[in-house]
């Protein structure tokens, strides 16, 4: 597992609120034992609604007893059940997980289409609302190397991209 640094997640909040995110349903679909929500501003967090998933029992169940004001799944992000259209904000740090494909039963044209990096992006994309906001972070393999997902993004599910930013290759170290 590669925790998110603290630094990290803070830019992440950051740009939340620079696009105007005060609070509203957020998902958290690879959440380990919530250290992006352990960050949220109070503000924010007061306004929300979070749906958090952890596909690991034991980090689950940890999450699960930080956050008991949230709507923890444990279970994989694939299996979790969530209206199209229906957040304001996604944000997570993808499952890095070189060639592994889950199958999505209520979005099997992703999971058909895309290994586990791509198909976060593009199932959490799809659970945003009209103008809701998508913040990932994600190898350099999905959004570099992968022009299936790239295409995506734009057309079917219809984003604008408004930043990409490279991380030191030291990050997660």
């Amino acid at each position: 597992a590669y925790f998110t640094p603290g630094a990290v997640i803070d830019r992440l909040w950051d740009i939340a609120a620079k696009f105007g995110f005060k609070g509203g349903n957020i998902t958290e679909g690879s959440a380990g034992t919530g250290e992006i929500l352990a960050r949220i501003p109070q503000a924010m967090n007061e306004r929300s609604n979070i749906l958090a998933v952890e596909i690991d029992p034991i980090t689950g169940g940890i999450l699960k007893q930080l956050y008991p004001d949230a709507r923890v799944e444990i279970d994989g992000f694939q299996n979790v059940s969530i209206p199209n259209g229906s957040q304001d904000l996604v944000i997570t740090n993808v499952p890095f997980v070189a060639n592994l494909r889950v199958f999505d039963r209520e979005e099997s044209d992703l999971s058909k289409k895309f290994q586990i990096q791509e198909f976060c992006i593009a199932k959490n994309i799809r659970k945003l609302r009209e103008g809701g906001l998508g913040i990932f972070i994600a190898g350099k393999g999905s959004l570099d190397s992968n022009k299936a997902i790239r295409k995506w993004i734009v057309t079917d599910g219809n984003c604008d991209v408004v930043g990409a930013f490279r991380l030191n290759k030291d990050t997660f170290n």
